[in-house]
C-alpha cells in the first residue's frame, strides 16, 4: 500500500512571506494551478487511491478536493475528502501573520501563544491511531498499487511521518534492525516540503505478519519503504505567472489557460458535429 504525505499549493501567505499556520489562508492562483498538476499526475498513475484525508484548513481542503475530483473523474469512483483538525499546521501563537524573513527578523515580538510539539505530536498521533491504524488490514496493506493521500502541512507532515516510523519501530515485532535504523534516521532527518510535493511511502507486510496478526496491533508486522521524498515530478515546466498574478488570491470563477483551450476545443467539436 502506498501513502502519499502530500504537502498543500501555494498558498497566500506563502507567497507573502508570513507565518501561516492555523491561518485560513487560500490557495493562490499559481497554487490552484499546482494542485491541478498534482490531482492530474496521480489521476494517470497505476495507483487505485482508496481513501484521501487533509486538514481542514481551506489550502489543504482545496488542494485535496481537486485530488478527489481528478479521481473521480478519471476512475468514476466516489471518493470524498475527509477533513480533519488533526492535520491542521502548528499554530504559531503571536507569529502568525507575520513575515518569517531573516531580514525582519529583529522586528518579530518574542513569540507567544504558540502550540507545543508534545501538542503536535499528539494530534498526529491521535489521527494515525484512530484514521490510519483501521486501514492496515490484509485488504489494504494486501495489494501494492492501494493508496492512501493525506493532505496537511509542511511542519506537521514532518511530525506525522516521525510519529509514523515511531509506530513502526517499537512494535515488539521481529524485525531486520538495519530496516530500524534507517526508519530511526529518516525521522531524526528535517524533511522540507515544496508546495504539493509528497512523500511516496510503501507499507507492506513482513514475514512475521501472520505470526503478530493474532496480537492485536495494527502496526505490528509492517514495514515502510520509503519510495520518495518531496517528489515535485507533476510540476515540471510549470512556471508562476509575474506581475503579481500568480501570487493573487485564486478566484475559482476565473479560468486557467488550460481551461479556456479546453472549452475553446470543445466549442469548435460541437460546431463540427451540429
Amino acid at each position: 500500500m502506498h501513502l502519499l504525505l502530500i504537502r498543500h499549493g501555494e498558498s497566500v501567505d506563502n507567497a507573502a512571506g508570513l507565518y501561516g499556520g492555523s491561518r485560513d489562508a487560500g490557495l493562490t492562483a499559481h497554487g490552484a494551478l499546482q494542485a491541478q498538476r498534482l490531482a492530474s499526475s496521480l489521476a494517470a498513475s497505476k495507483l487505485h487511491v482508496r481513501h484521501i484525508f487533509s486538514s481542514n484548513l481551506g489550502r489543504a481542503a482545496k488542494t485535496a478536493n481537486a485530488v478527489c475530483d481528478s479521481q473521480n473523474k478519471t476512475h468514476q469512483s466516489a471518493l470524498a475528502v475527509v477533513q480533519l483538525a488533526e492535520l491542521r499546521e502548528k499554530h504559531f501563537g503571536n507569529w502568525e501573520g507575520v513575515k518569517f524573513a531573516s531580514a525582519s527578523a529583529q522586528h518579530r515580538p518574542e513569540q507567544t501563544g504558540a502550540e507545543t510539539t508534545e501538542s503536535l505530536q499528539a494530534r498526529c498521533s491521535a489521527f494515525l491511531e484512530t484514521y490510519l491504524a483501521p486501514l492496515f488490514t490484509a485488504r489494504m496493506v494486501g495489494p501494492e498499487e492501494n493508496c492512501v493521500v493525506v493532505v496537511g502541512h509542511g511542519i506537521s507532515l514532518g511530525v506525522l511521518l516521525l510519529a509514523l516510523a515511531k509506530k513502526l519501530t517499537s512494535t515488539g515485532a521481529t524485525r531486520d534492525a538495519s530496516k530500524d535504523a534507517a526508519l530511526n534516521q529518516l525521522a531524526s532527518t528535517r524533511i522540507s516540503w515544496s508546495n504539493t510535493g509528497y512523500a511516496d511511502l510503501v507499507i507492506s507486510k513482513s514475514n512475521a505478519a501472520a505470526e503478530v496478526a493474532a496480537r492485536g496491533n495494527p502496526w505490528s508486522g509492517l514495514e515502510l519503504r520509503v519510495a520518495q521524498i518531496n517528489c515535485t515530478t507533476h510540476l515540471s515546466g510549470l512556471r508562476k505567472t509575474r506581475g503579481g498574478i500568480g501570487s493573487a488570491a485564486h478566484d475559482e470563477k476565473q479560468k486557467t489557460i488550460e481551461g479556456y483551450f479546453a472549452s475553446s476545443r470543445k466549442r469548435k467539436a460541437d460546431k463540427v458535429t451540429d
